[in-house]
């Protein structure tokens, strides 16, 4: 169960759905690419929006194993690390940045008009594609929790998790646990 007014994780279930909508509209590669970088960098949307190519790229035009963050463009003014290690996300970044048309912009994501996205509105997109997609209670957010859900359940320690999340303690990451009415149960049944 969500934290009341937080957005949903979303199961592996539902991150198929979804990229199966993602896969039909009418931007889709970009969308998936914006989409990853939530669900398998765990980052906020509102940095997704700010990234530049300088951020992803290397020299050679590659994309980056691990990206440093500008303390500009996250949230609470501070040098973050990403990890864009994980080879779904690499593969769409690899295939957006093969059809992203030429602007004056250097944001990584651009809109159908070749302008940079706020954060906000880049925020707006992907709620209205969650509902589009039929998916209740999902944010732009939701794909950084189901990020950190994901990591927590699969064991990897707490510290390490907040660290790659760019949380100042580990009682912030904590939050970011989402347990559904079976594995609470599963729990009870333990006793």
């Amino acid at each position: 169960m969500a934290n009341e007014g937080q957005a949903i994780s979303l199961n592996n279930e539902k991150v198929r759905e979804f990229t199966a909508y993602l896969g039909k509209t009418r931007h889709s590669v970009r969308d998936k690419a914006i989409f990853l970088l939530t669900y398998r960098a765990g980052m906020r949307i509102g940095t997704v929006a700010q990234l530049t190519l300088n951020d992803i790229l290397d020299t050679s035009t590659k994309v980056k194993e691990v990206a440093i963050l500008r303390k500009s463009i996250t949230k609470g003014g501070k040098t973050i690390t990403a990890y864009l290690s994980h080879p779904e996300l690499r593969k769409a970044l690899e295939d957006y940045l093969a059809i992203r048309r030429k602007c004056r912009v250097d944001n990584l994501f651009v809109s159908q008009k070749g302008t940079a996205f706020s954060p906000n509105s880049l925020s707006q997109l992907m709620l209205k594609h969650y509902q589009r997609a039929g998916i209740e209670g999902a944010s732009s957010h939701s794909g950084r929790i189901s990020f950190c859900t994901g990591l927590l359940k699969n064991k990897v320690d707490i510290v390490a998790v907040s660290k790659v999340m760019g949380h100042s303690s580990v009682v912030t990451t904590q939050r970011y646990v989402d347990h559904n009415q079976s594995e609470l149960s599963a729990v009870v049944k333990l006793l």
